[in-house]
């Protein structure tokens, strides 16, 4: 989890270049120091900035699933659905374009909801059995991400 929140925030470091690092060092040295264990979980701190960049994180891996994403239509209705984050499909862009529009809109979300949204996301990608029945309600009729999320996270 932290090597992959490290990974997604150096990619955004480069291409938002109004972000301050030295900001966000000093968000992960407080981190660091109010967390005693290895492992830490990134959603129970407070930041509001922080959860947006570790959203940023976790999202490029759920859309990389092509199984639950088969096509761009997919990512596009999770983010409308999911996120309110609304793209234009007509610009015909590559599902990594896709992708980065998404990350890139994160930060302009509401932060009380993408804190849940967070948590939720990490219980279900942590947990192969919860992929699988993502997988299997999404072949269902009248699927609802919002409602599979909700579902899948108090399993």
């Amino acid at each position: 989890m932290t090597k992959n929140f490290v990974e997604e925030l150096s990619w955004l470091l480069e291409n938002k270049k109004n972000i301050s690092l030295k900001e966000t060092v000093l968000l992960i040295k407080d981190l660091l120091k109010d967390d005693s264990s290895e492992q830490f979980n990134m959603f129970k701190i407070k930041s509001n900035r922080l959860n947006k960049n570790v959203l940023v994180g976790i999202l490029p891996q759920l859309f990389q699933d092509n199984e639950l994403f088969k096509s761009n239509a997919d990512i596009l209705d999770f983010a409308d659905e999911v996120l309110n984050i609304k793209i234009n499909s007509a610009s015909n862009r590559s599902r990594k374009e896709y992708i980065g529009c998404i990350v890139c809109e994160v930060p302009k979300l509401d932060d009380r909801k993408l804190n849940d949204l967070g948590i939720s996301l990490e219980n279900i990608l942590g947990n192969d059995s919860k992929i699988k029945k993502m997988k299997k309600a999404k072949k269902q009729p009248n699927f609802s991400w919002n409602d599979a999320i909700v579902k899948l996270s108090k399993l």
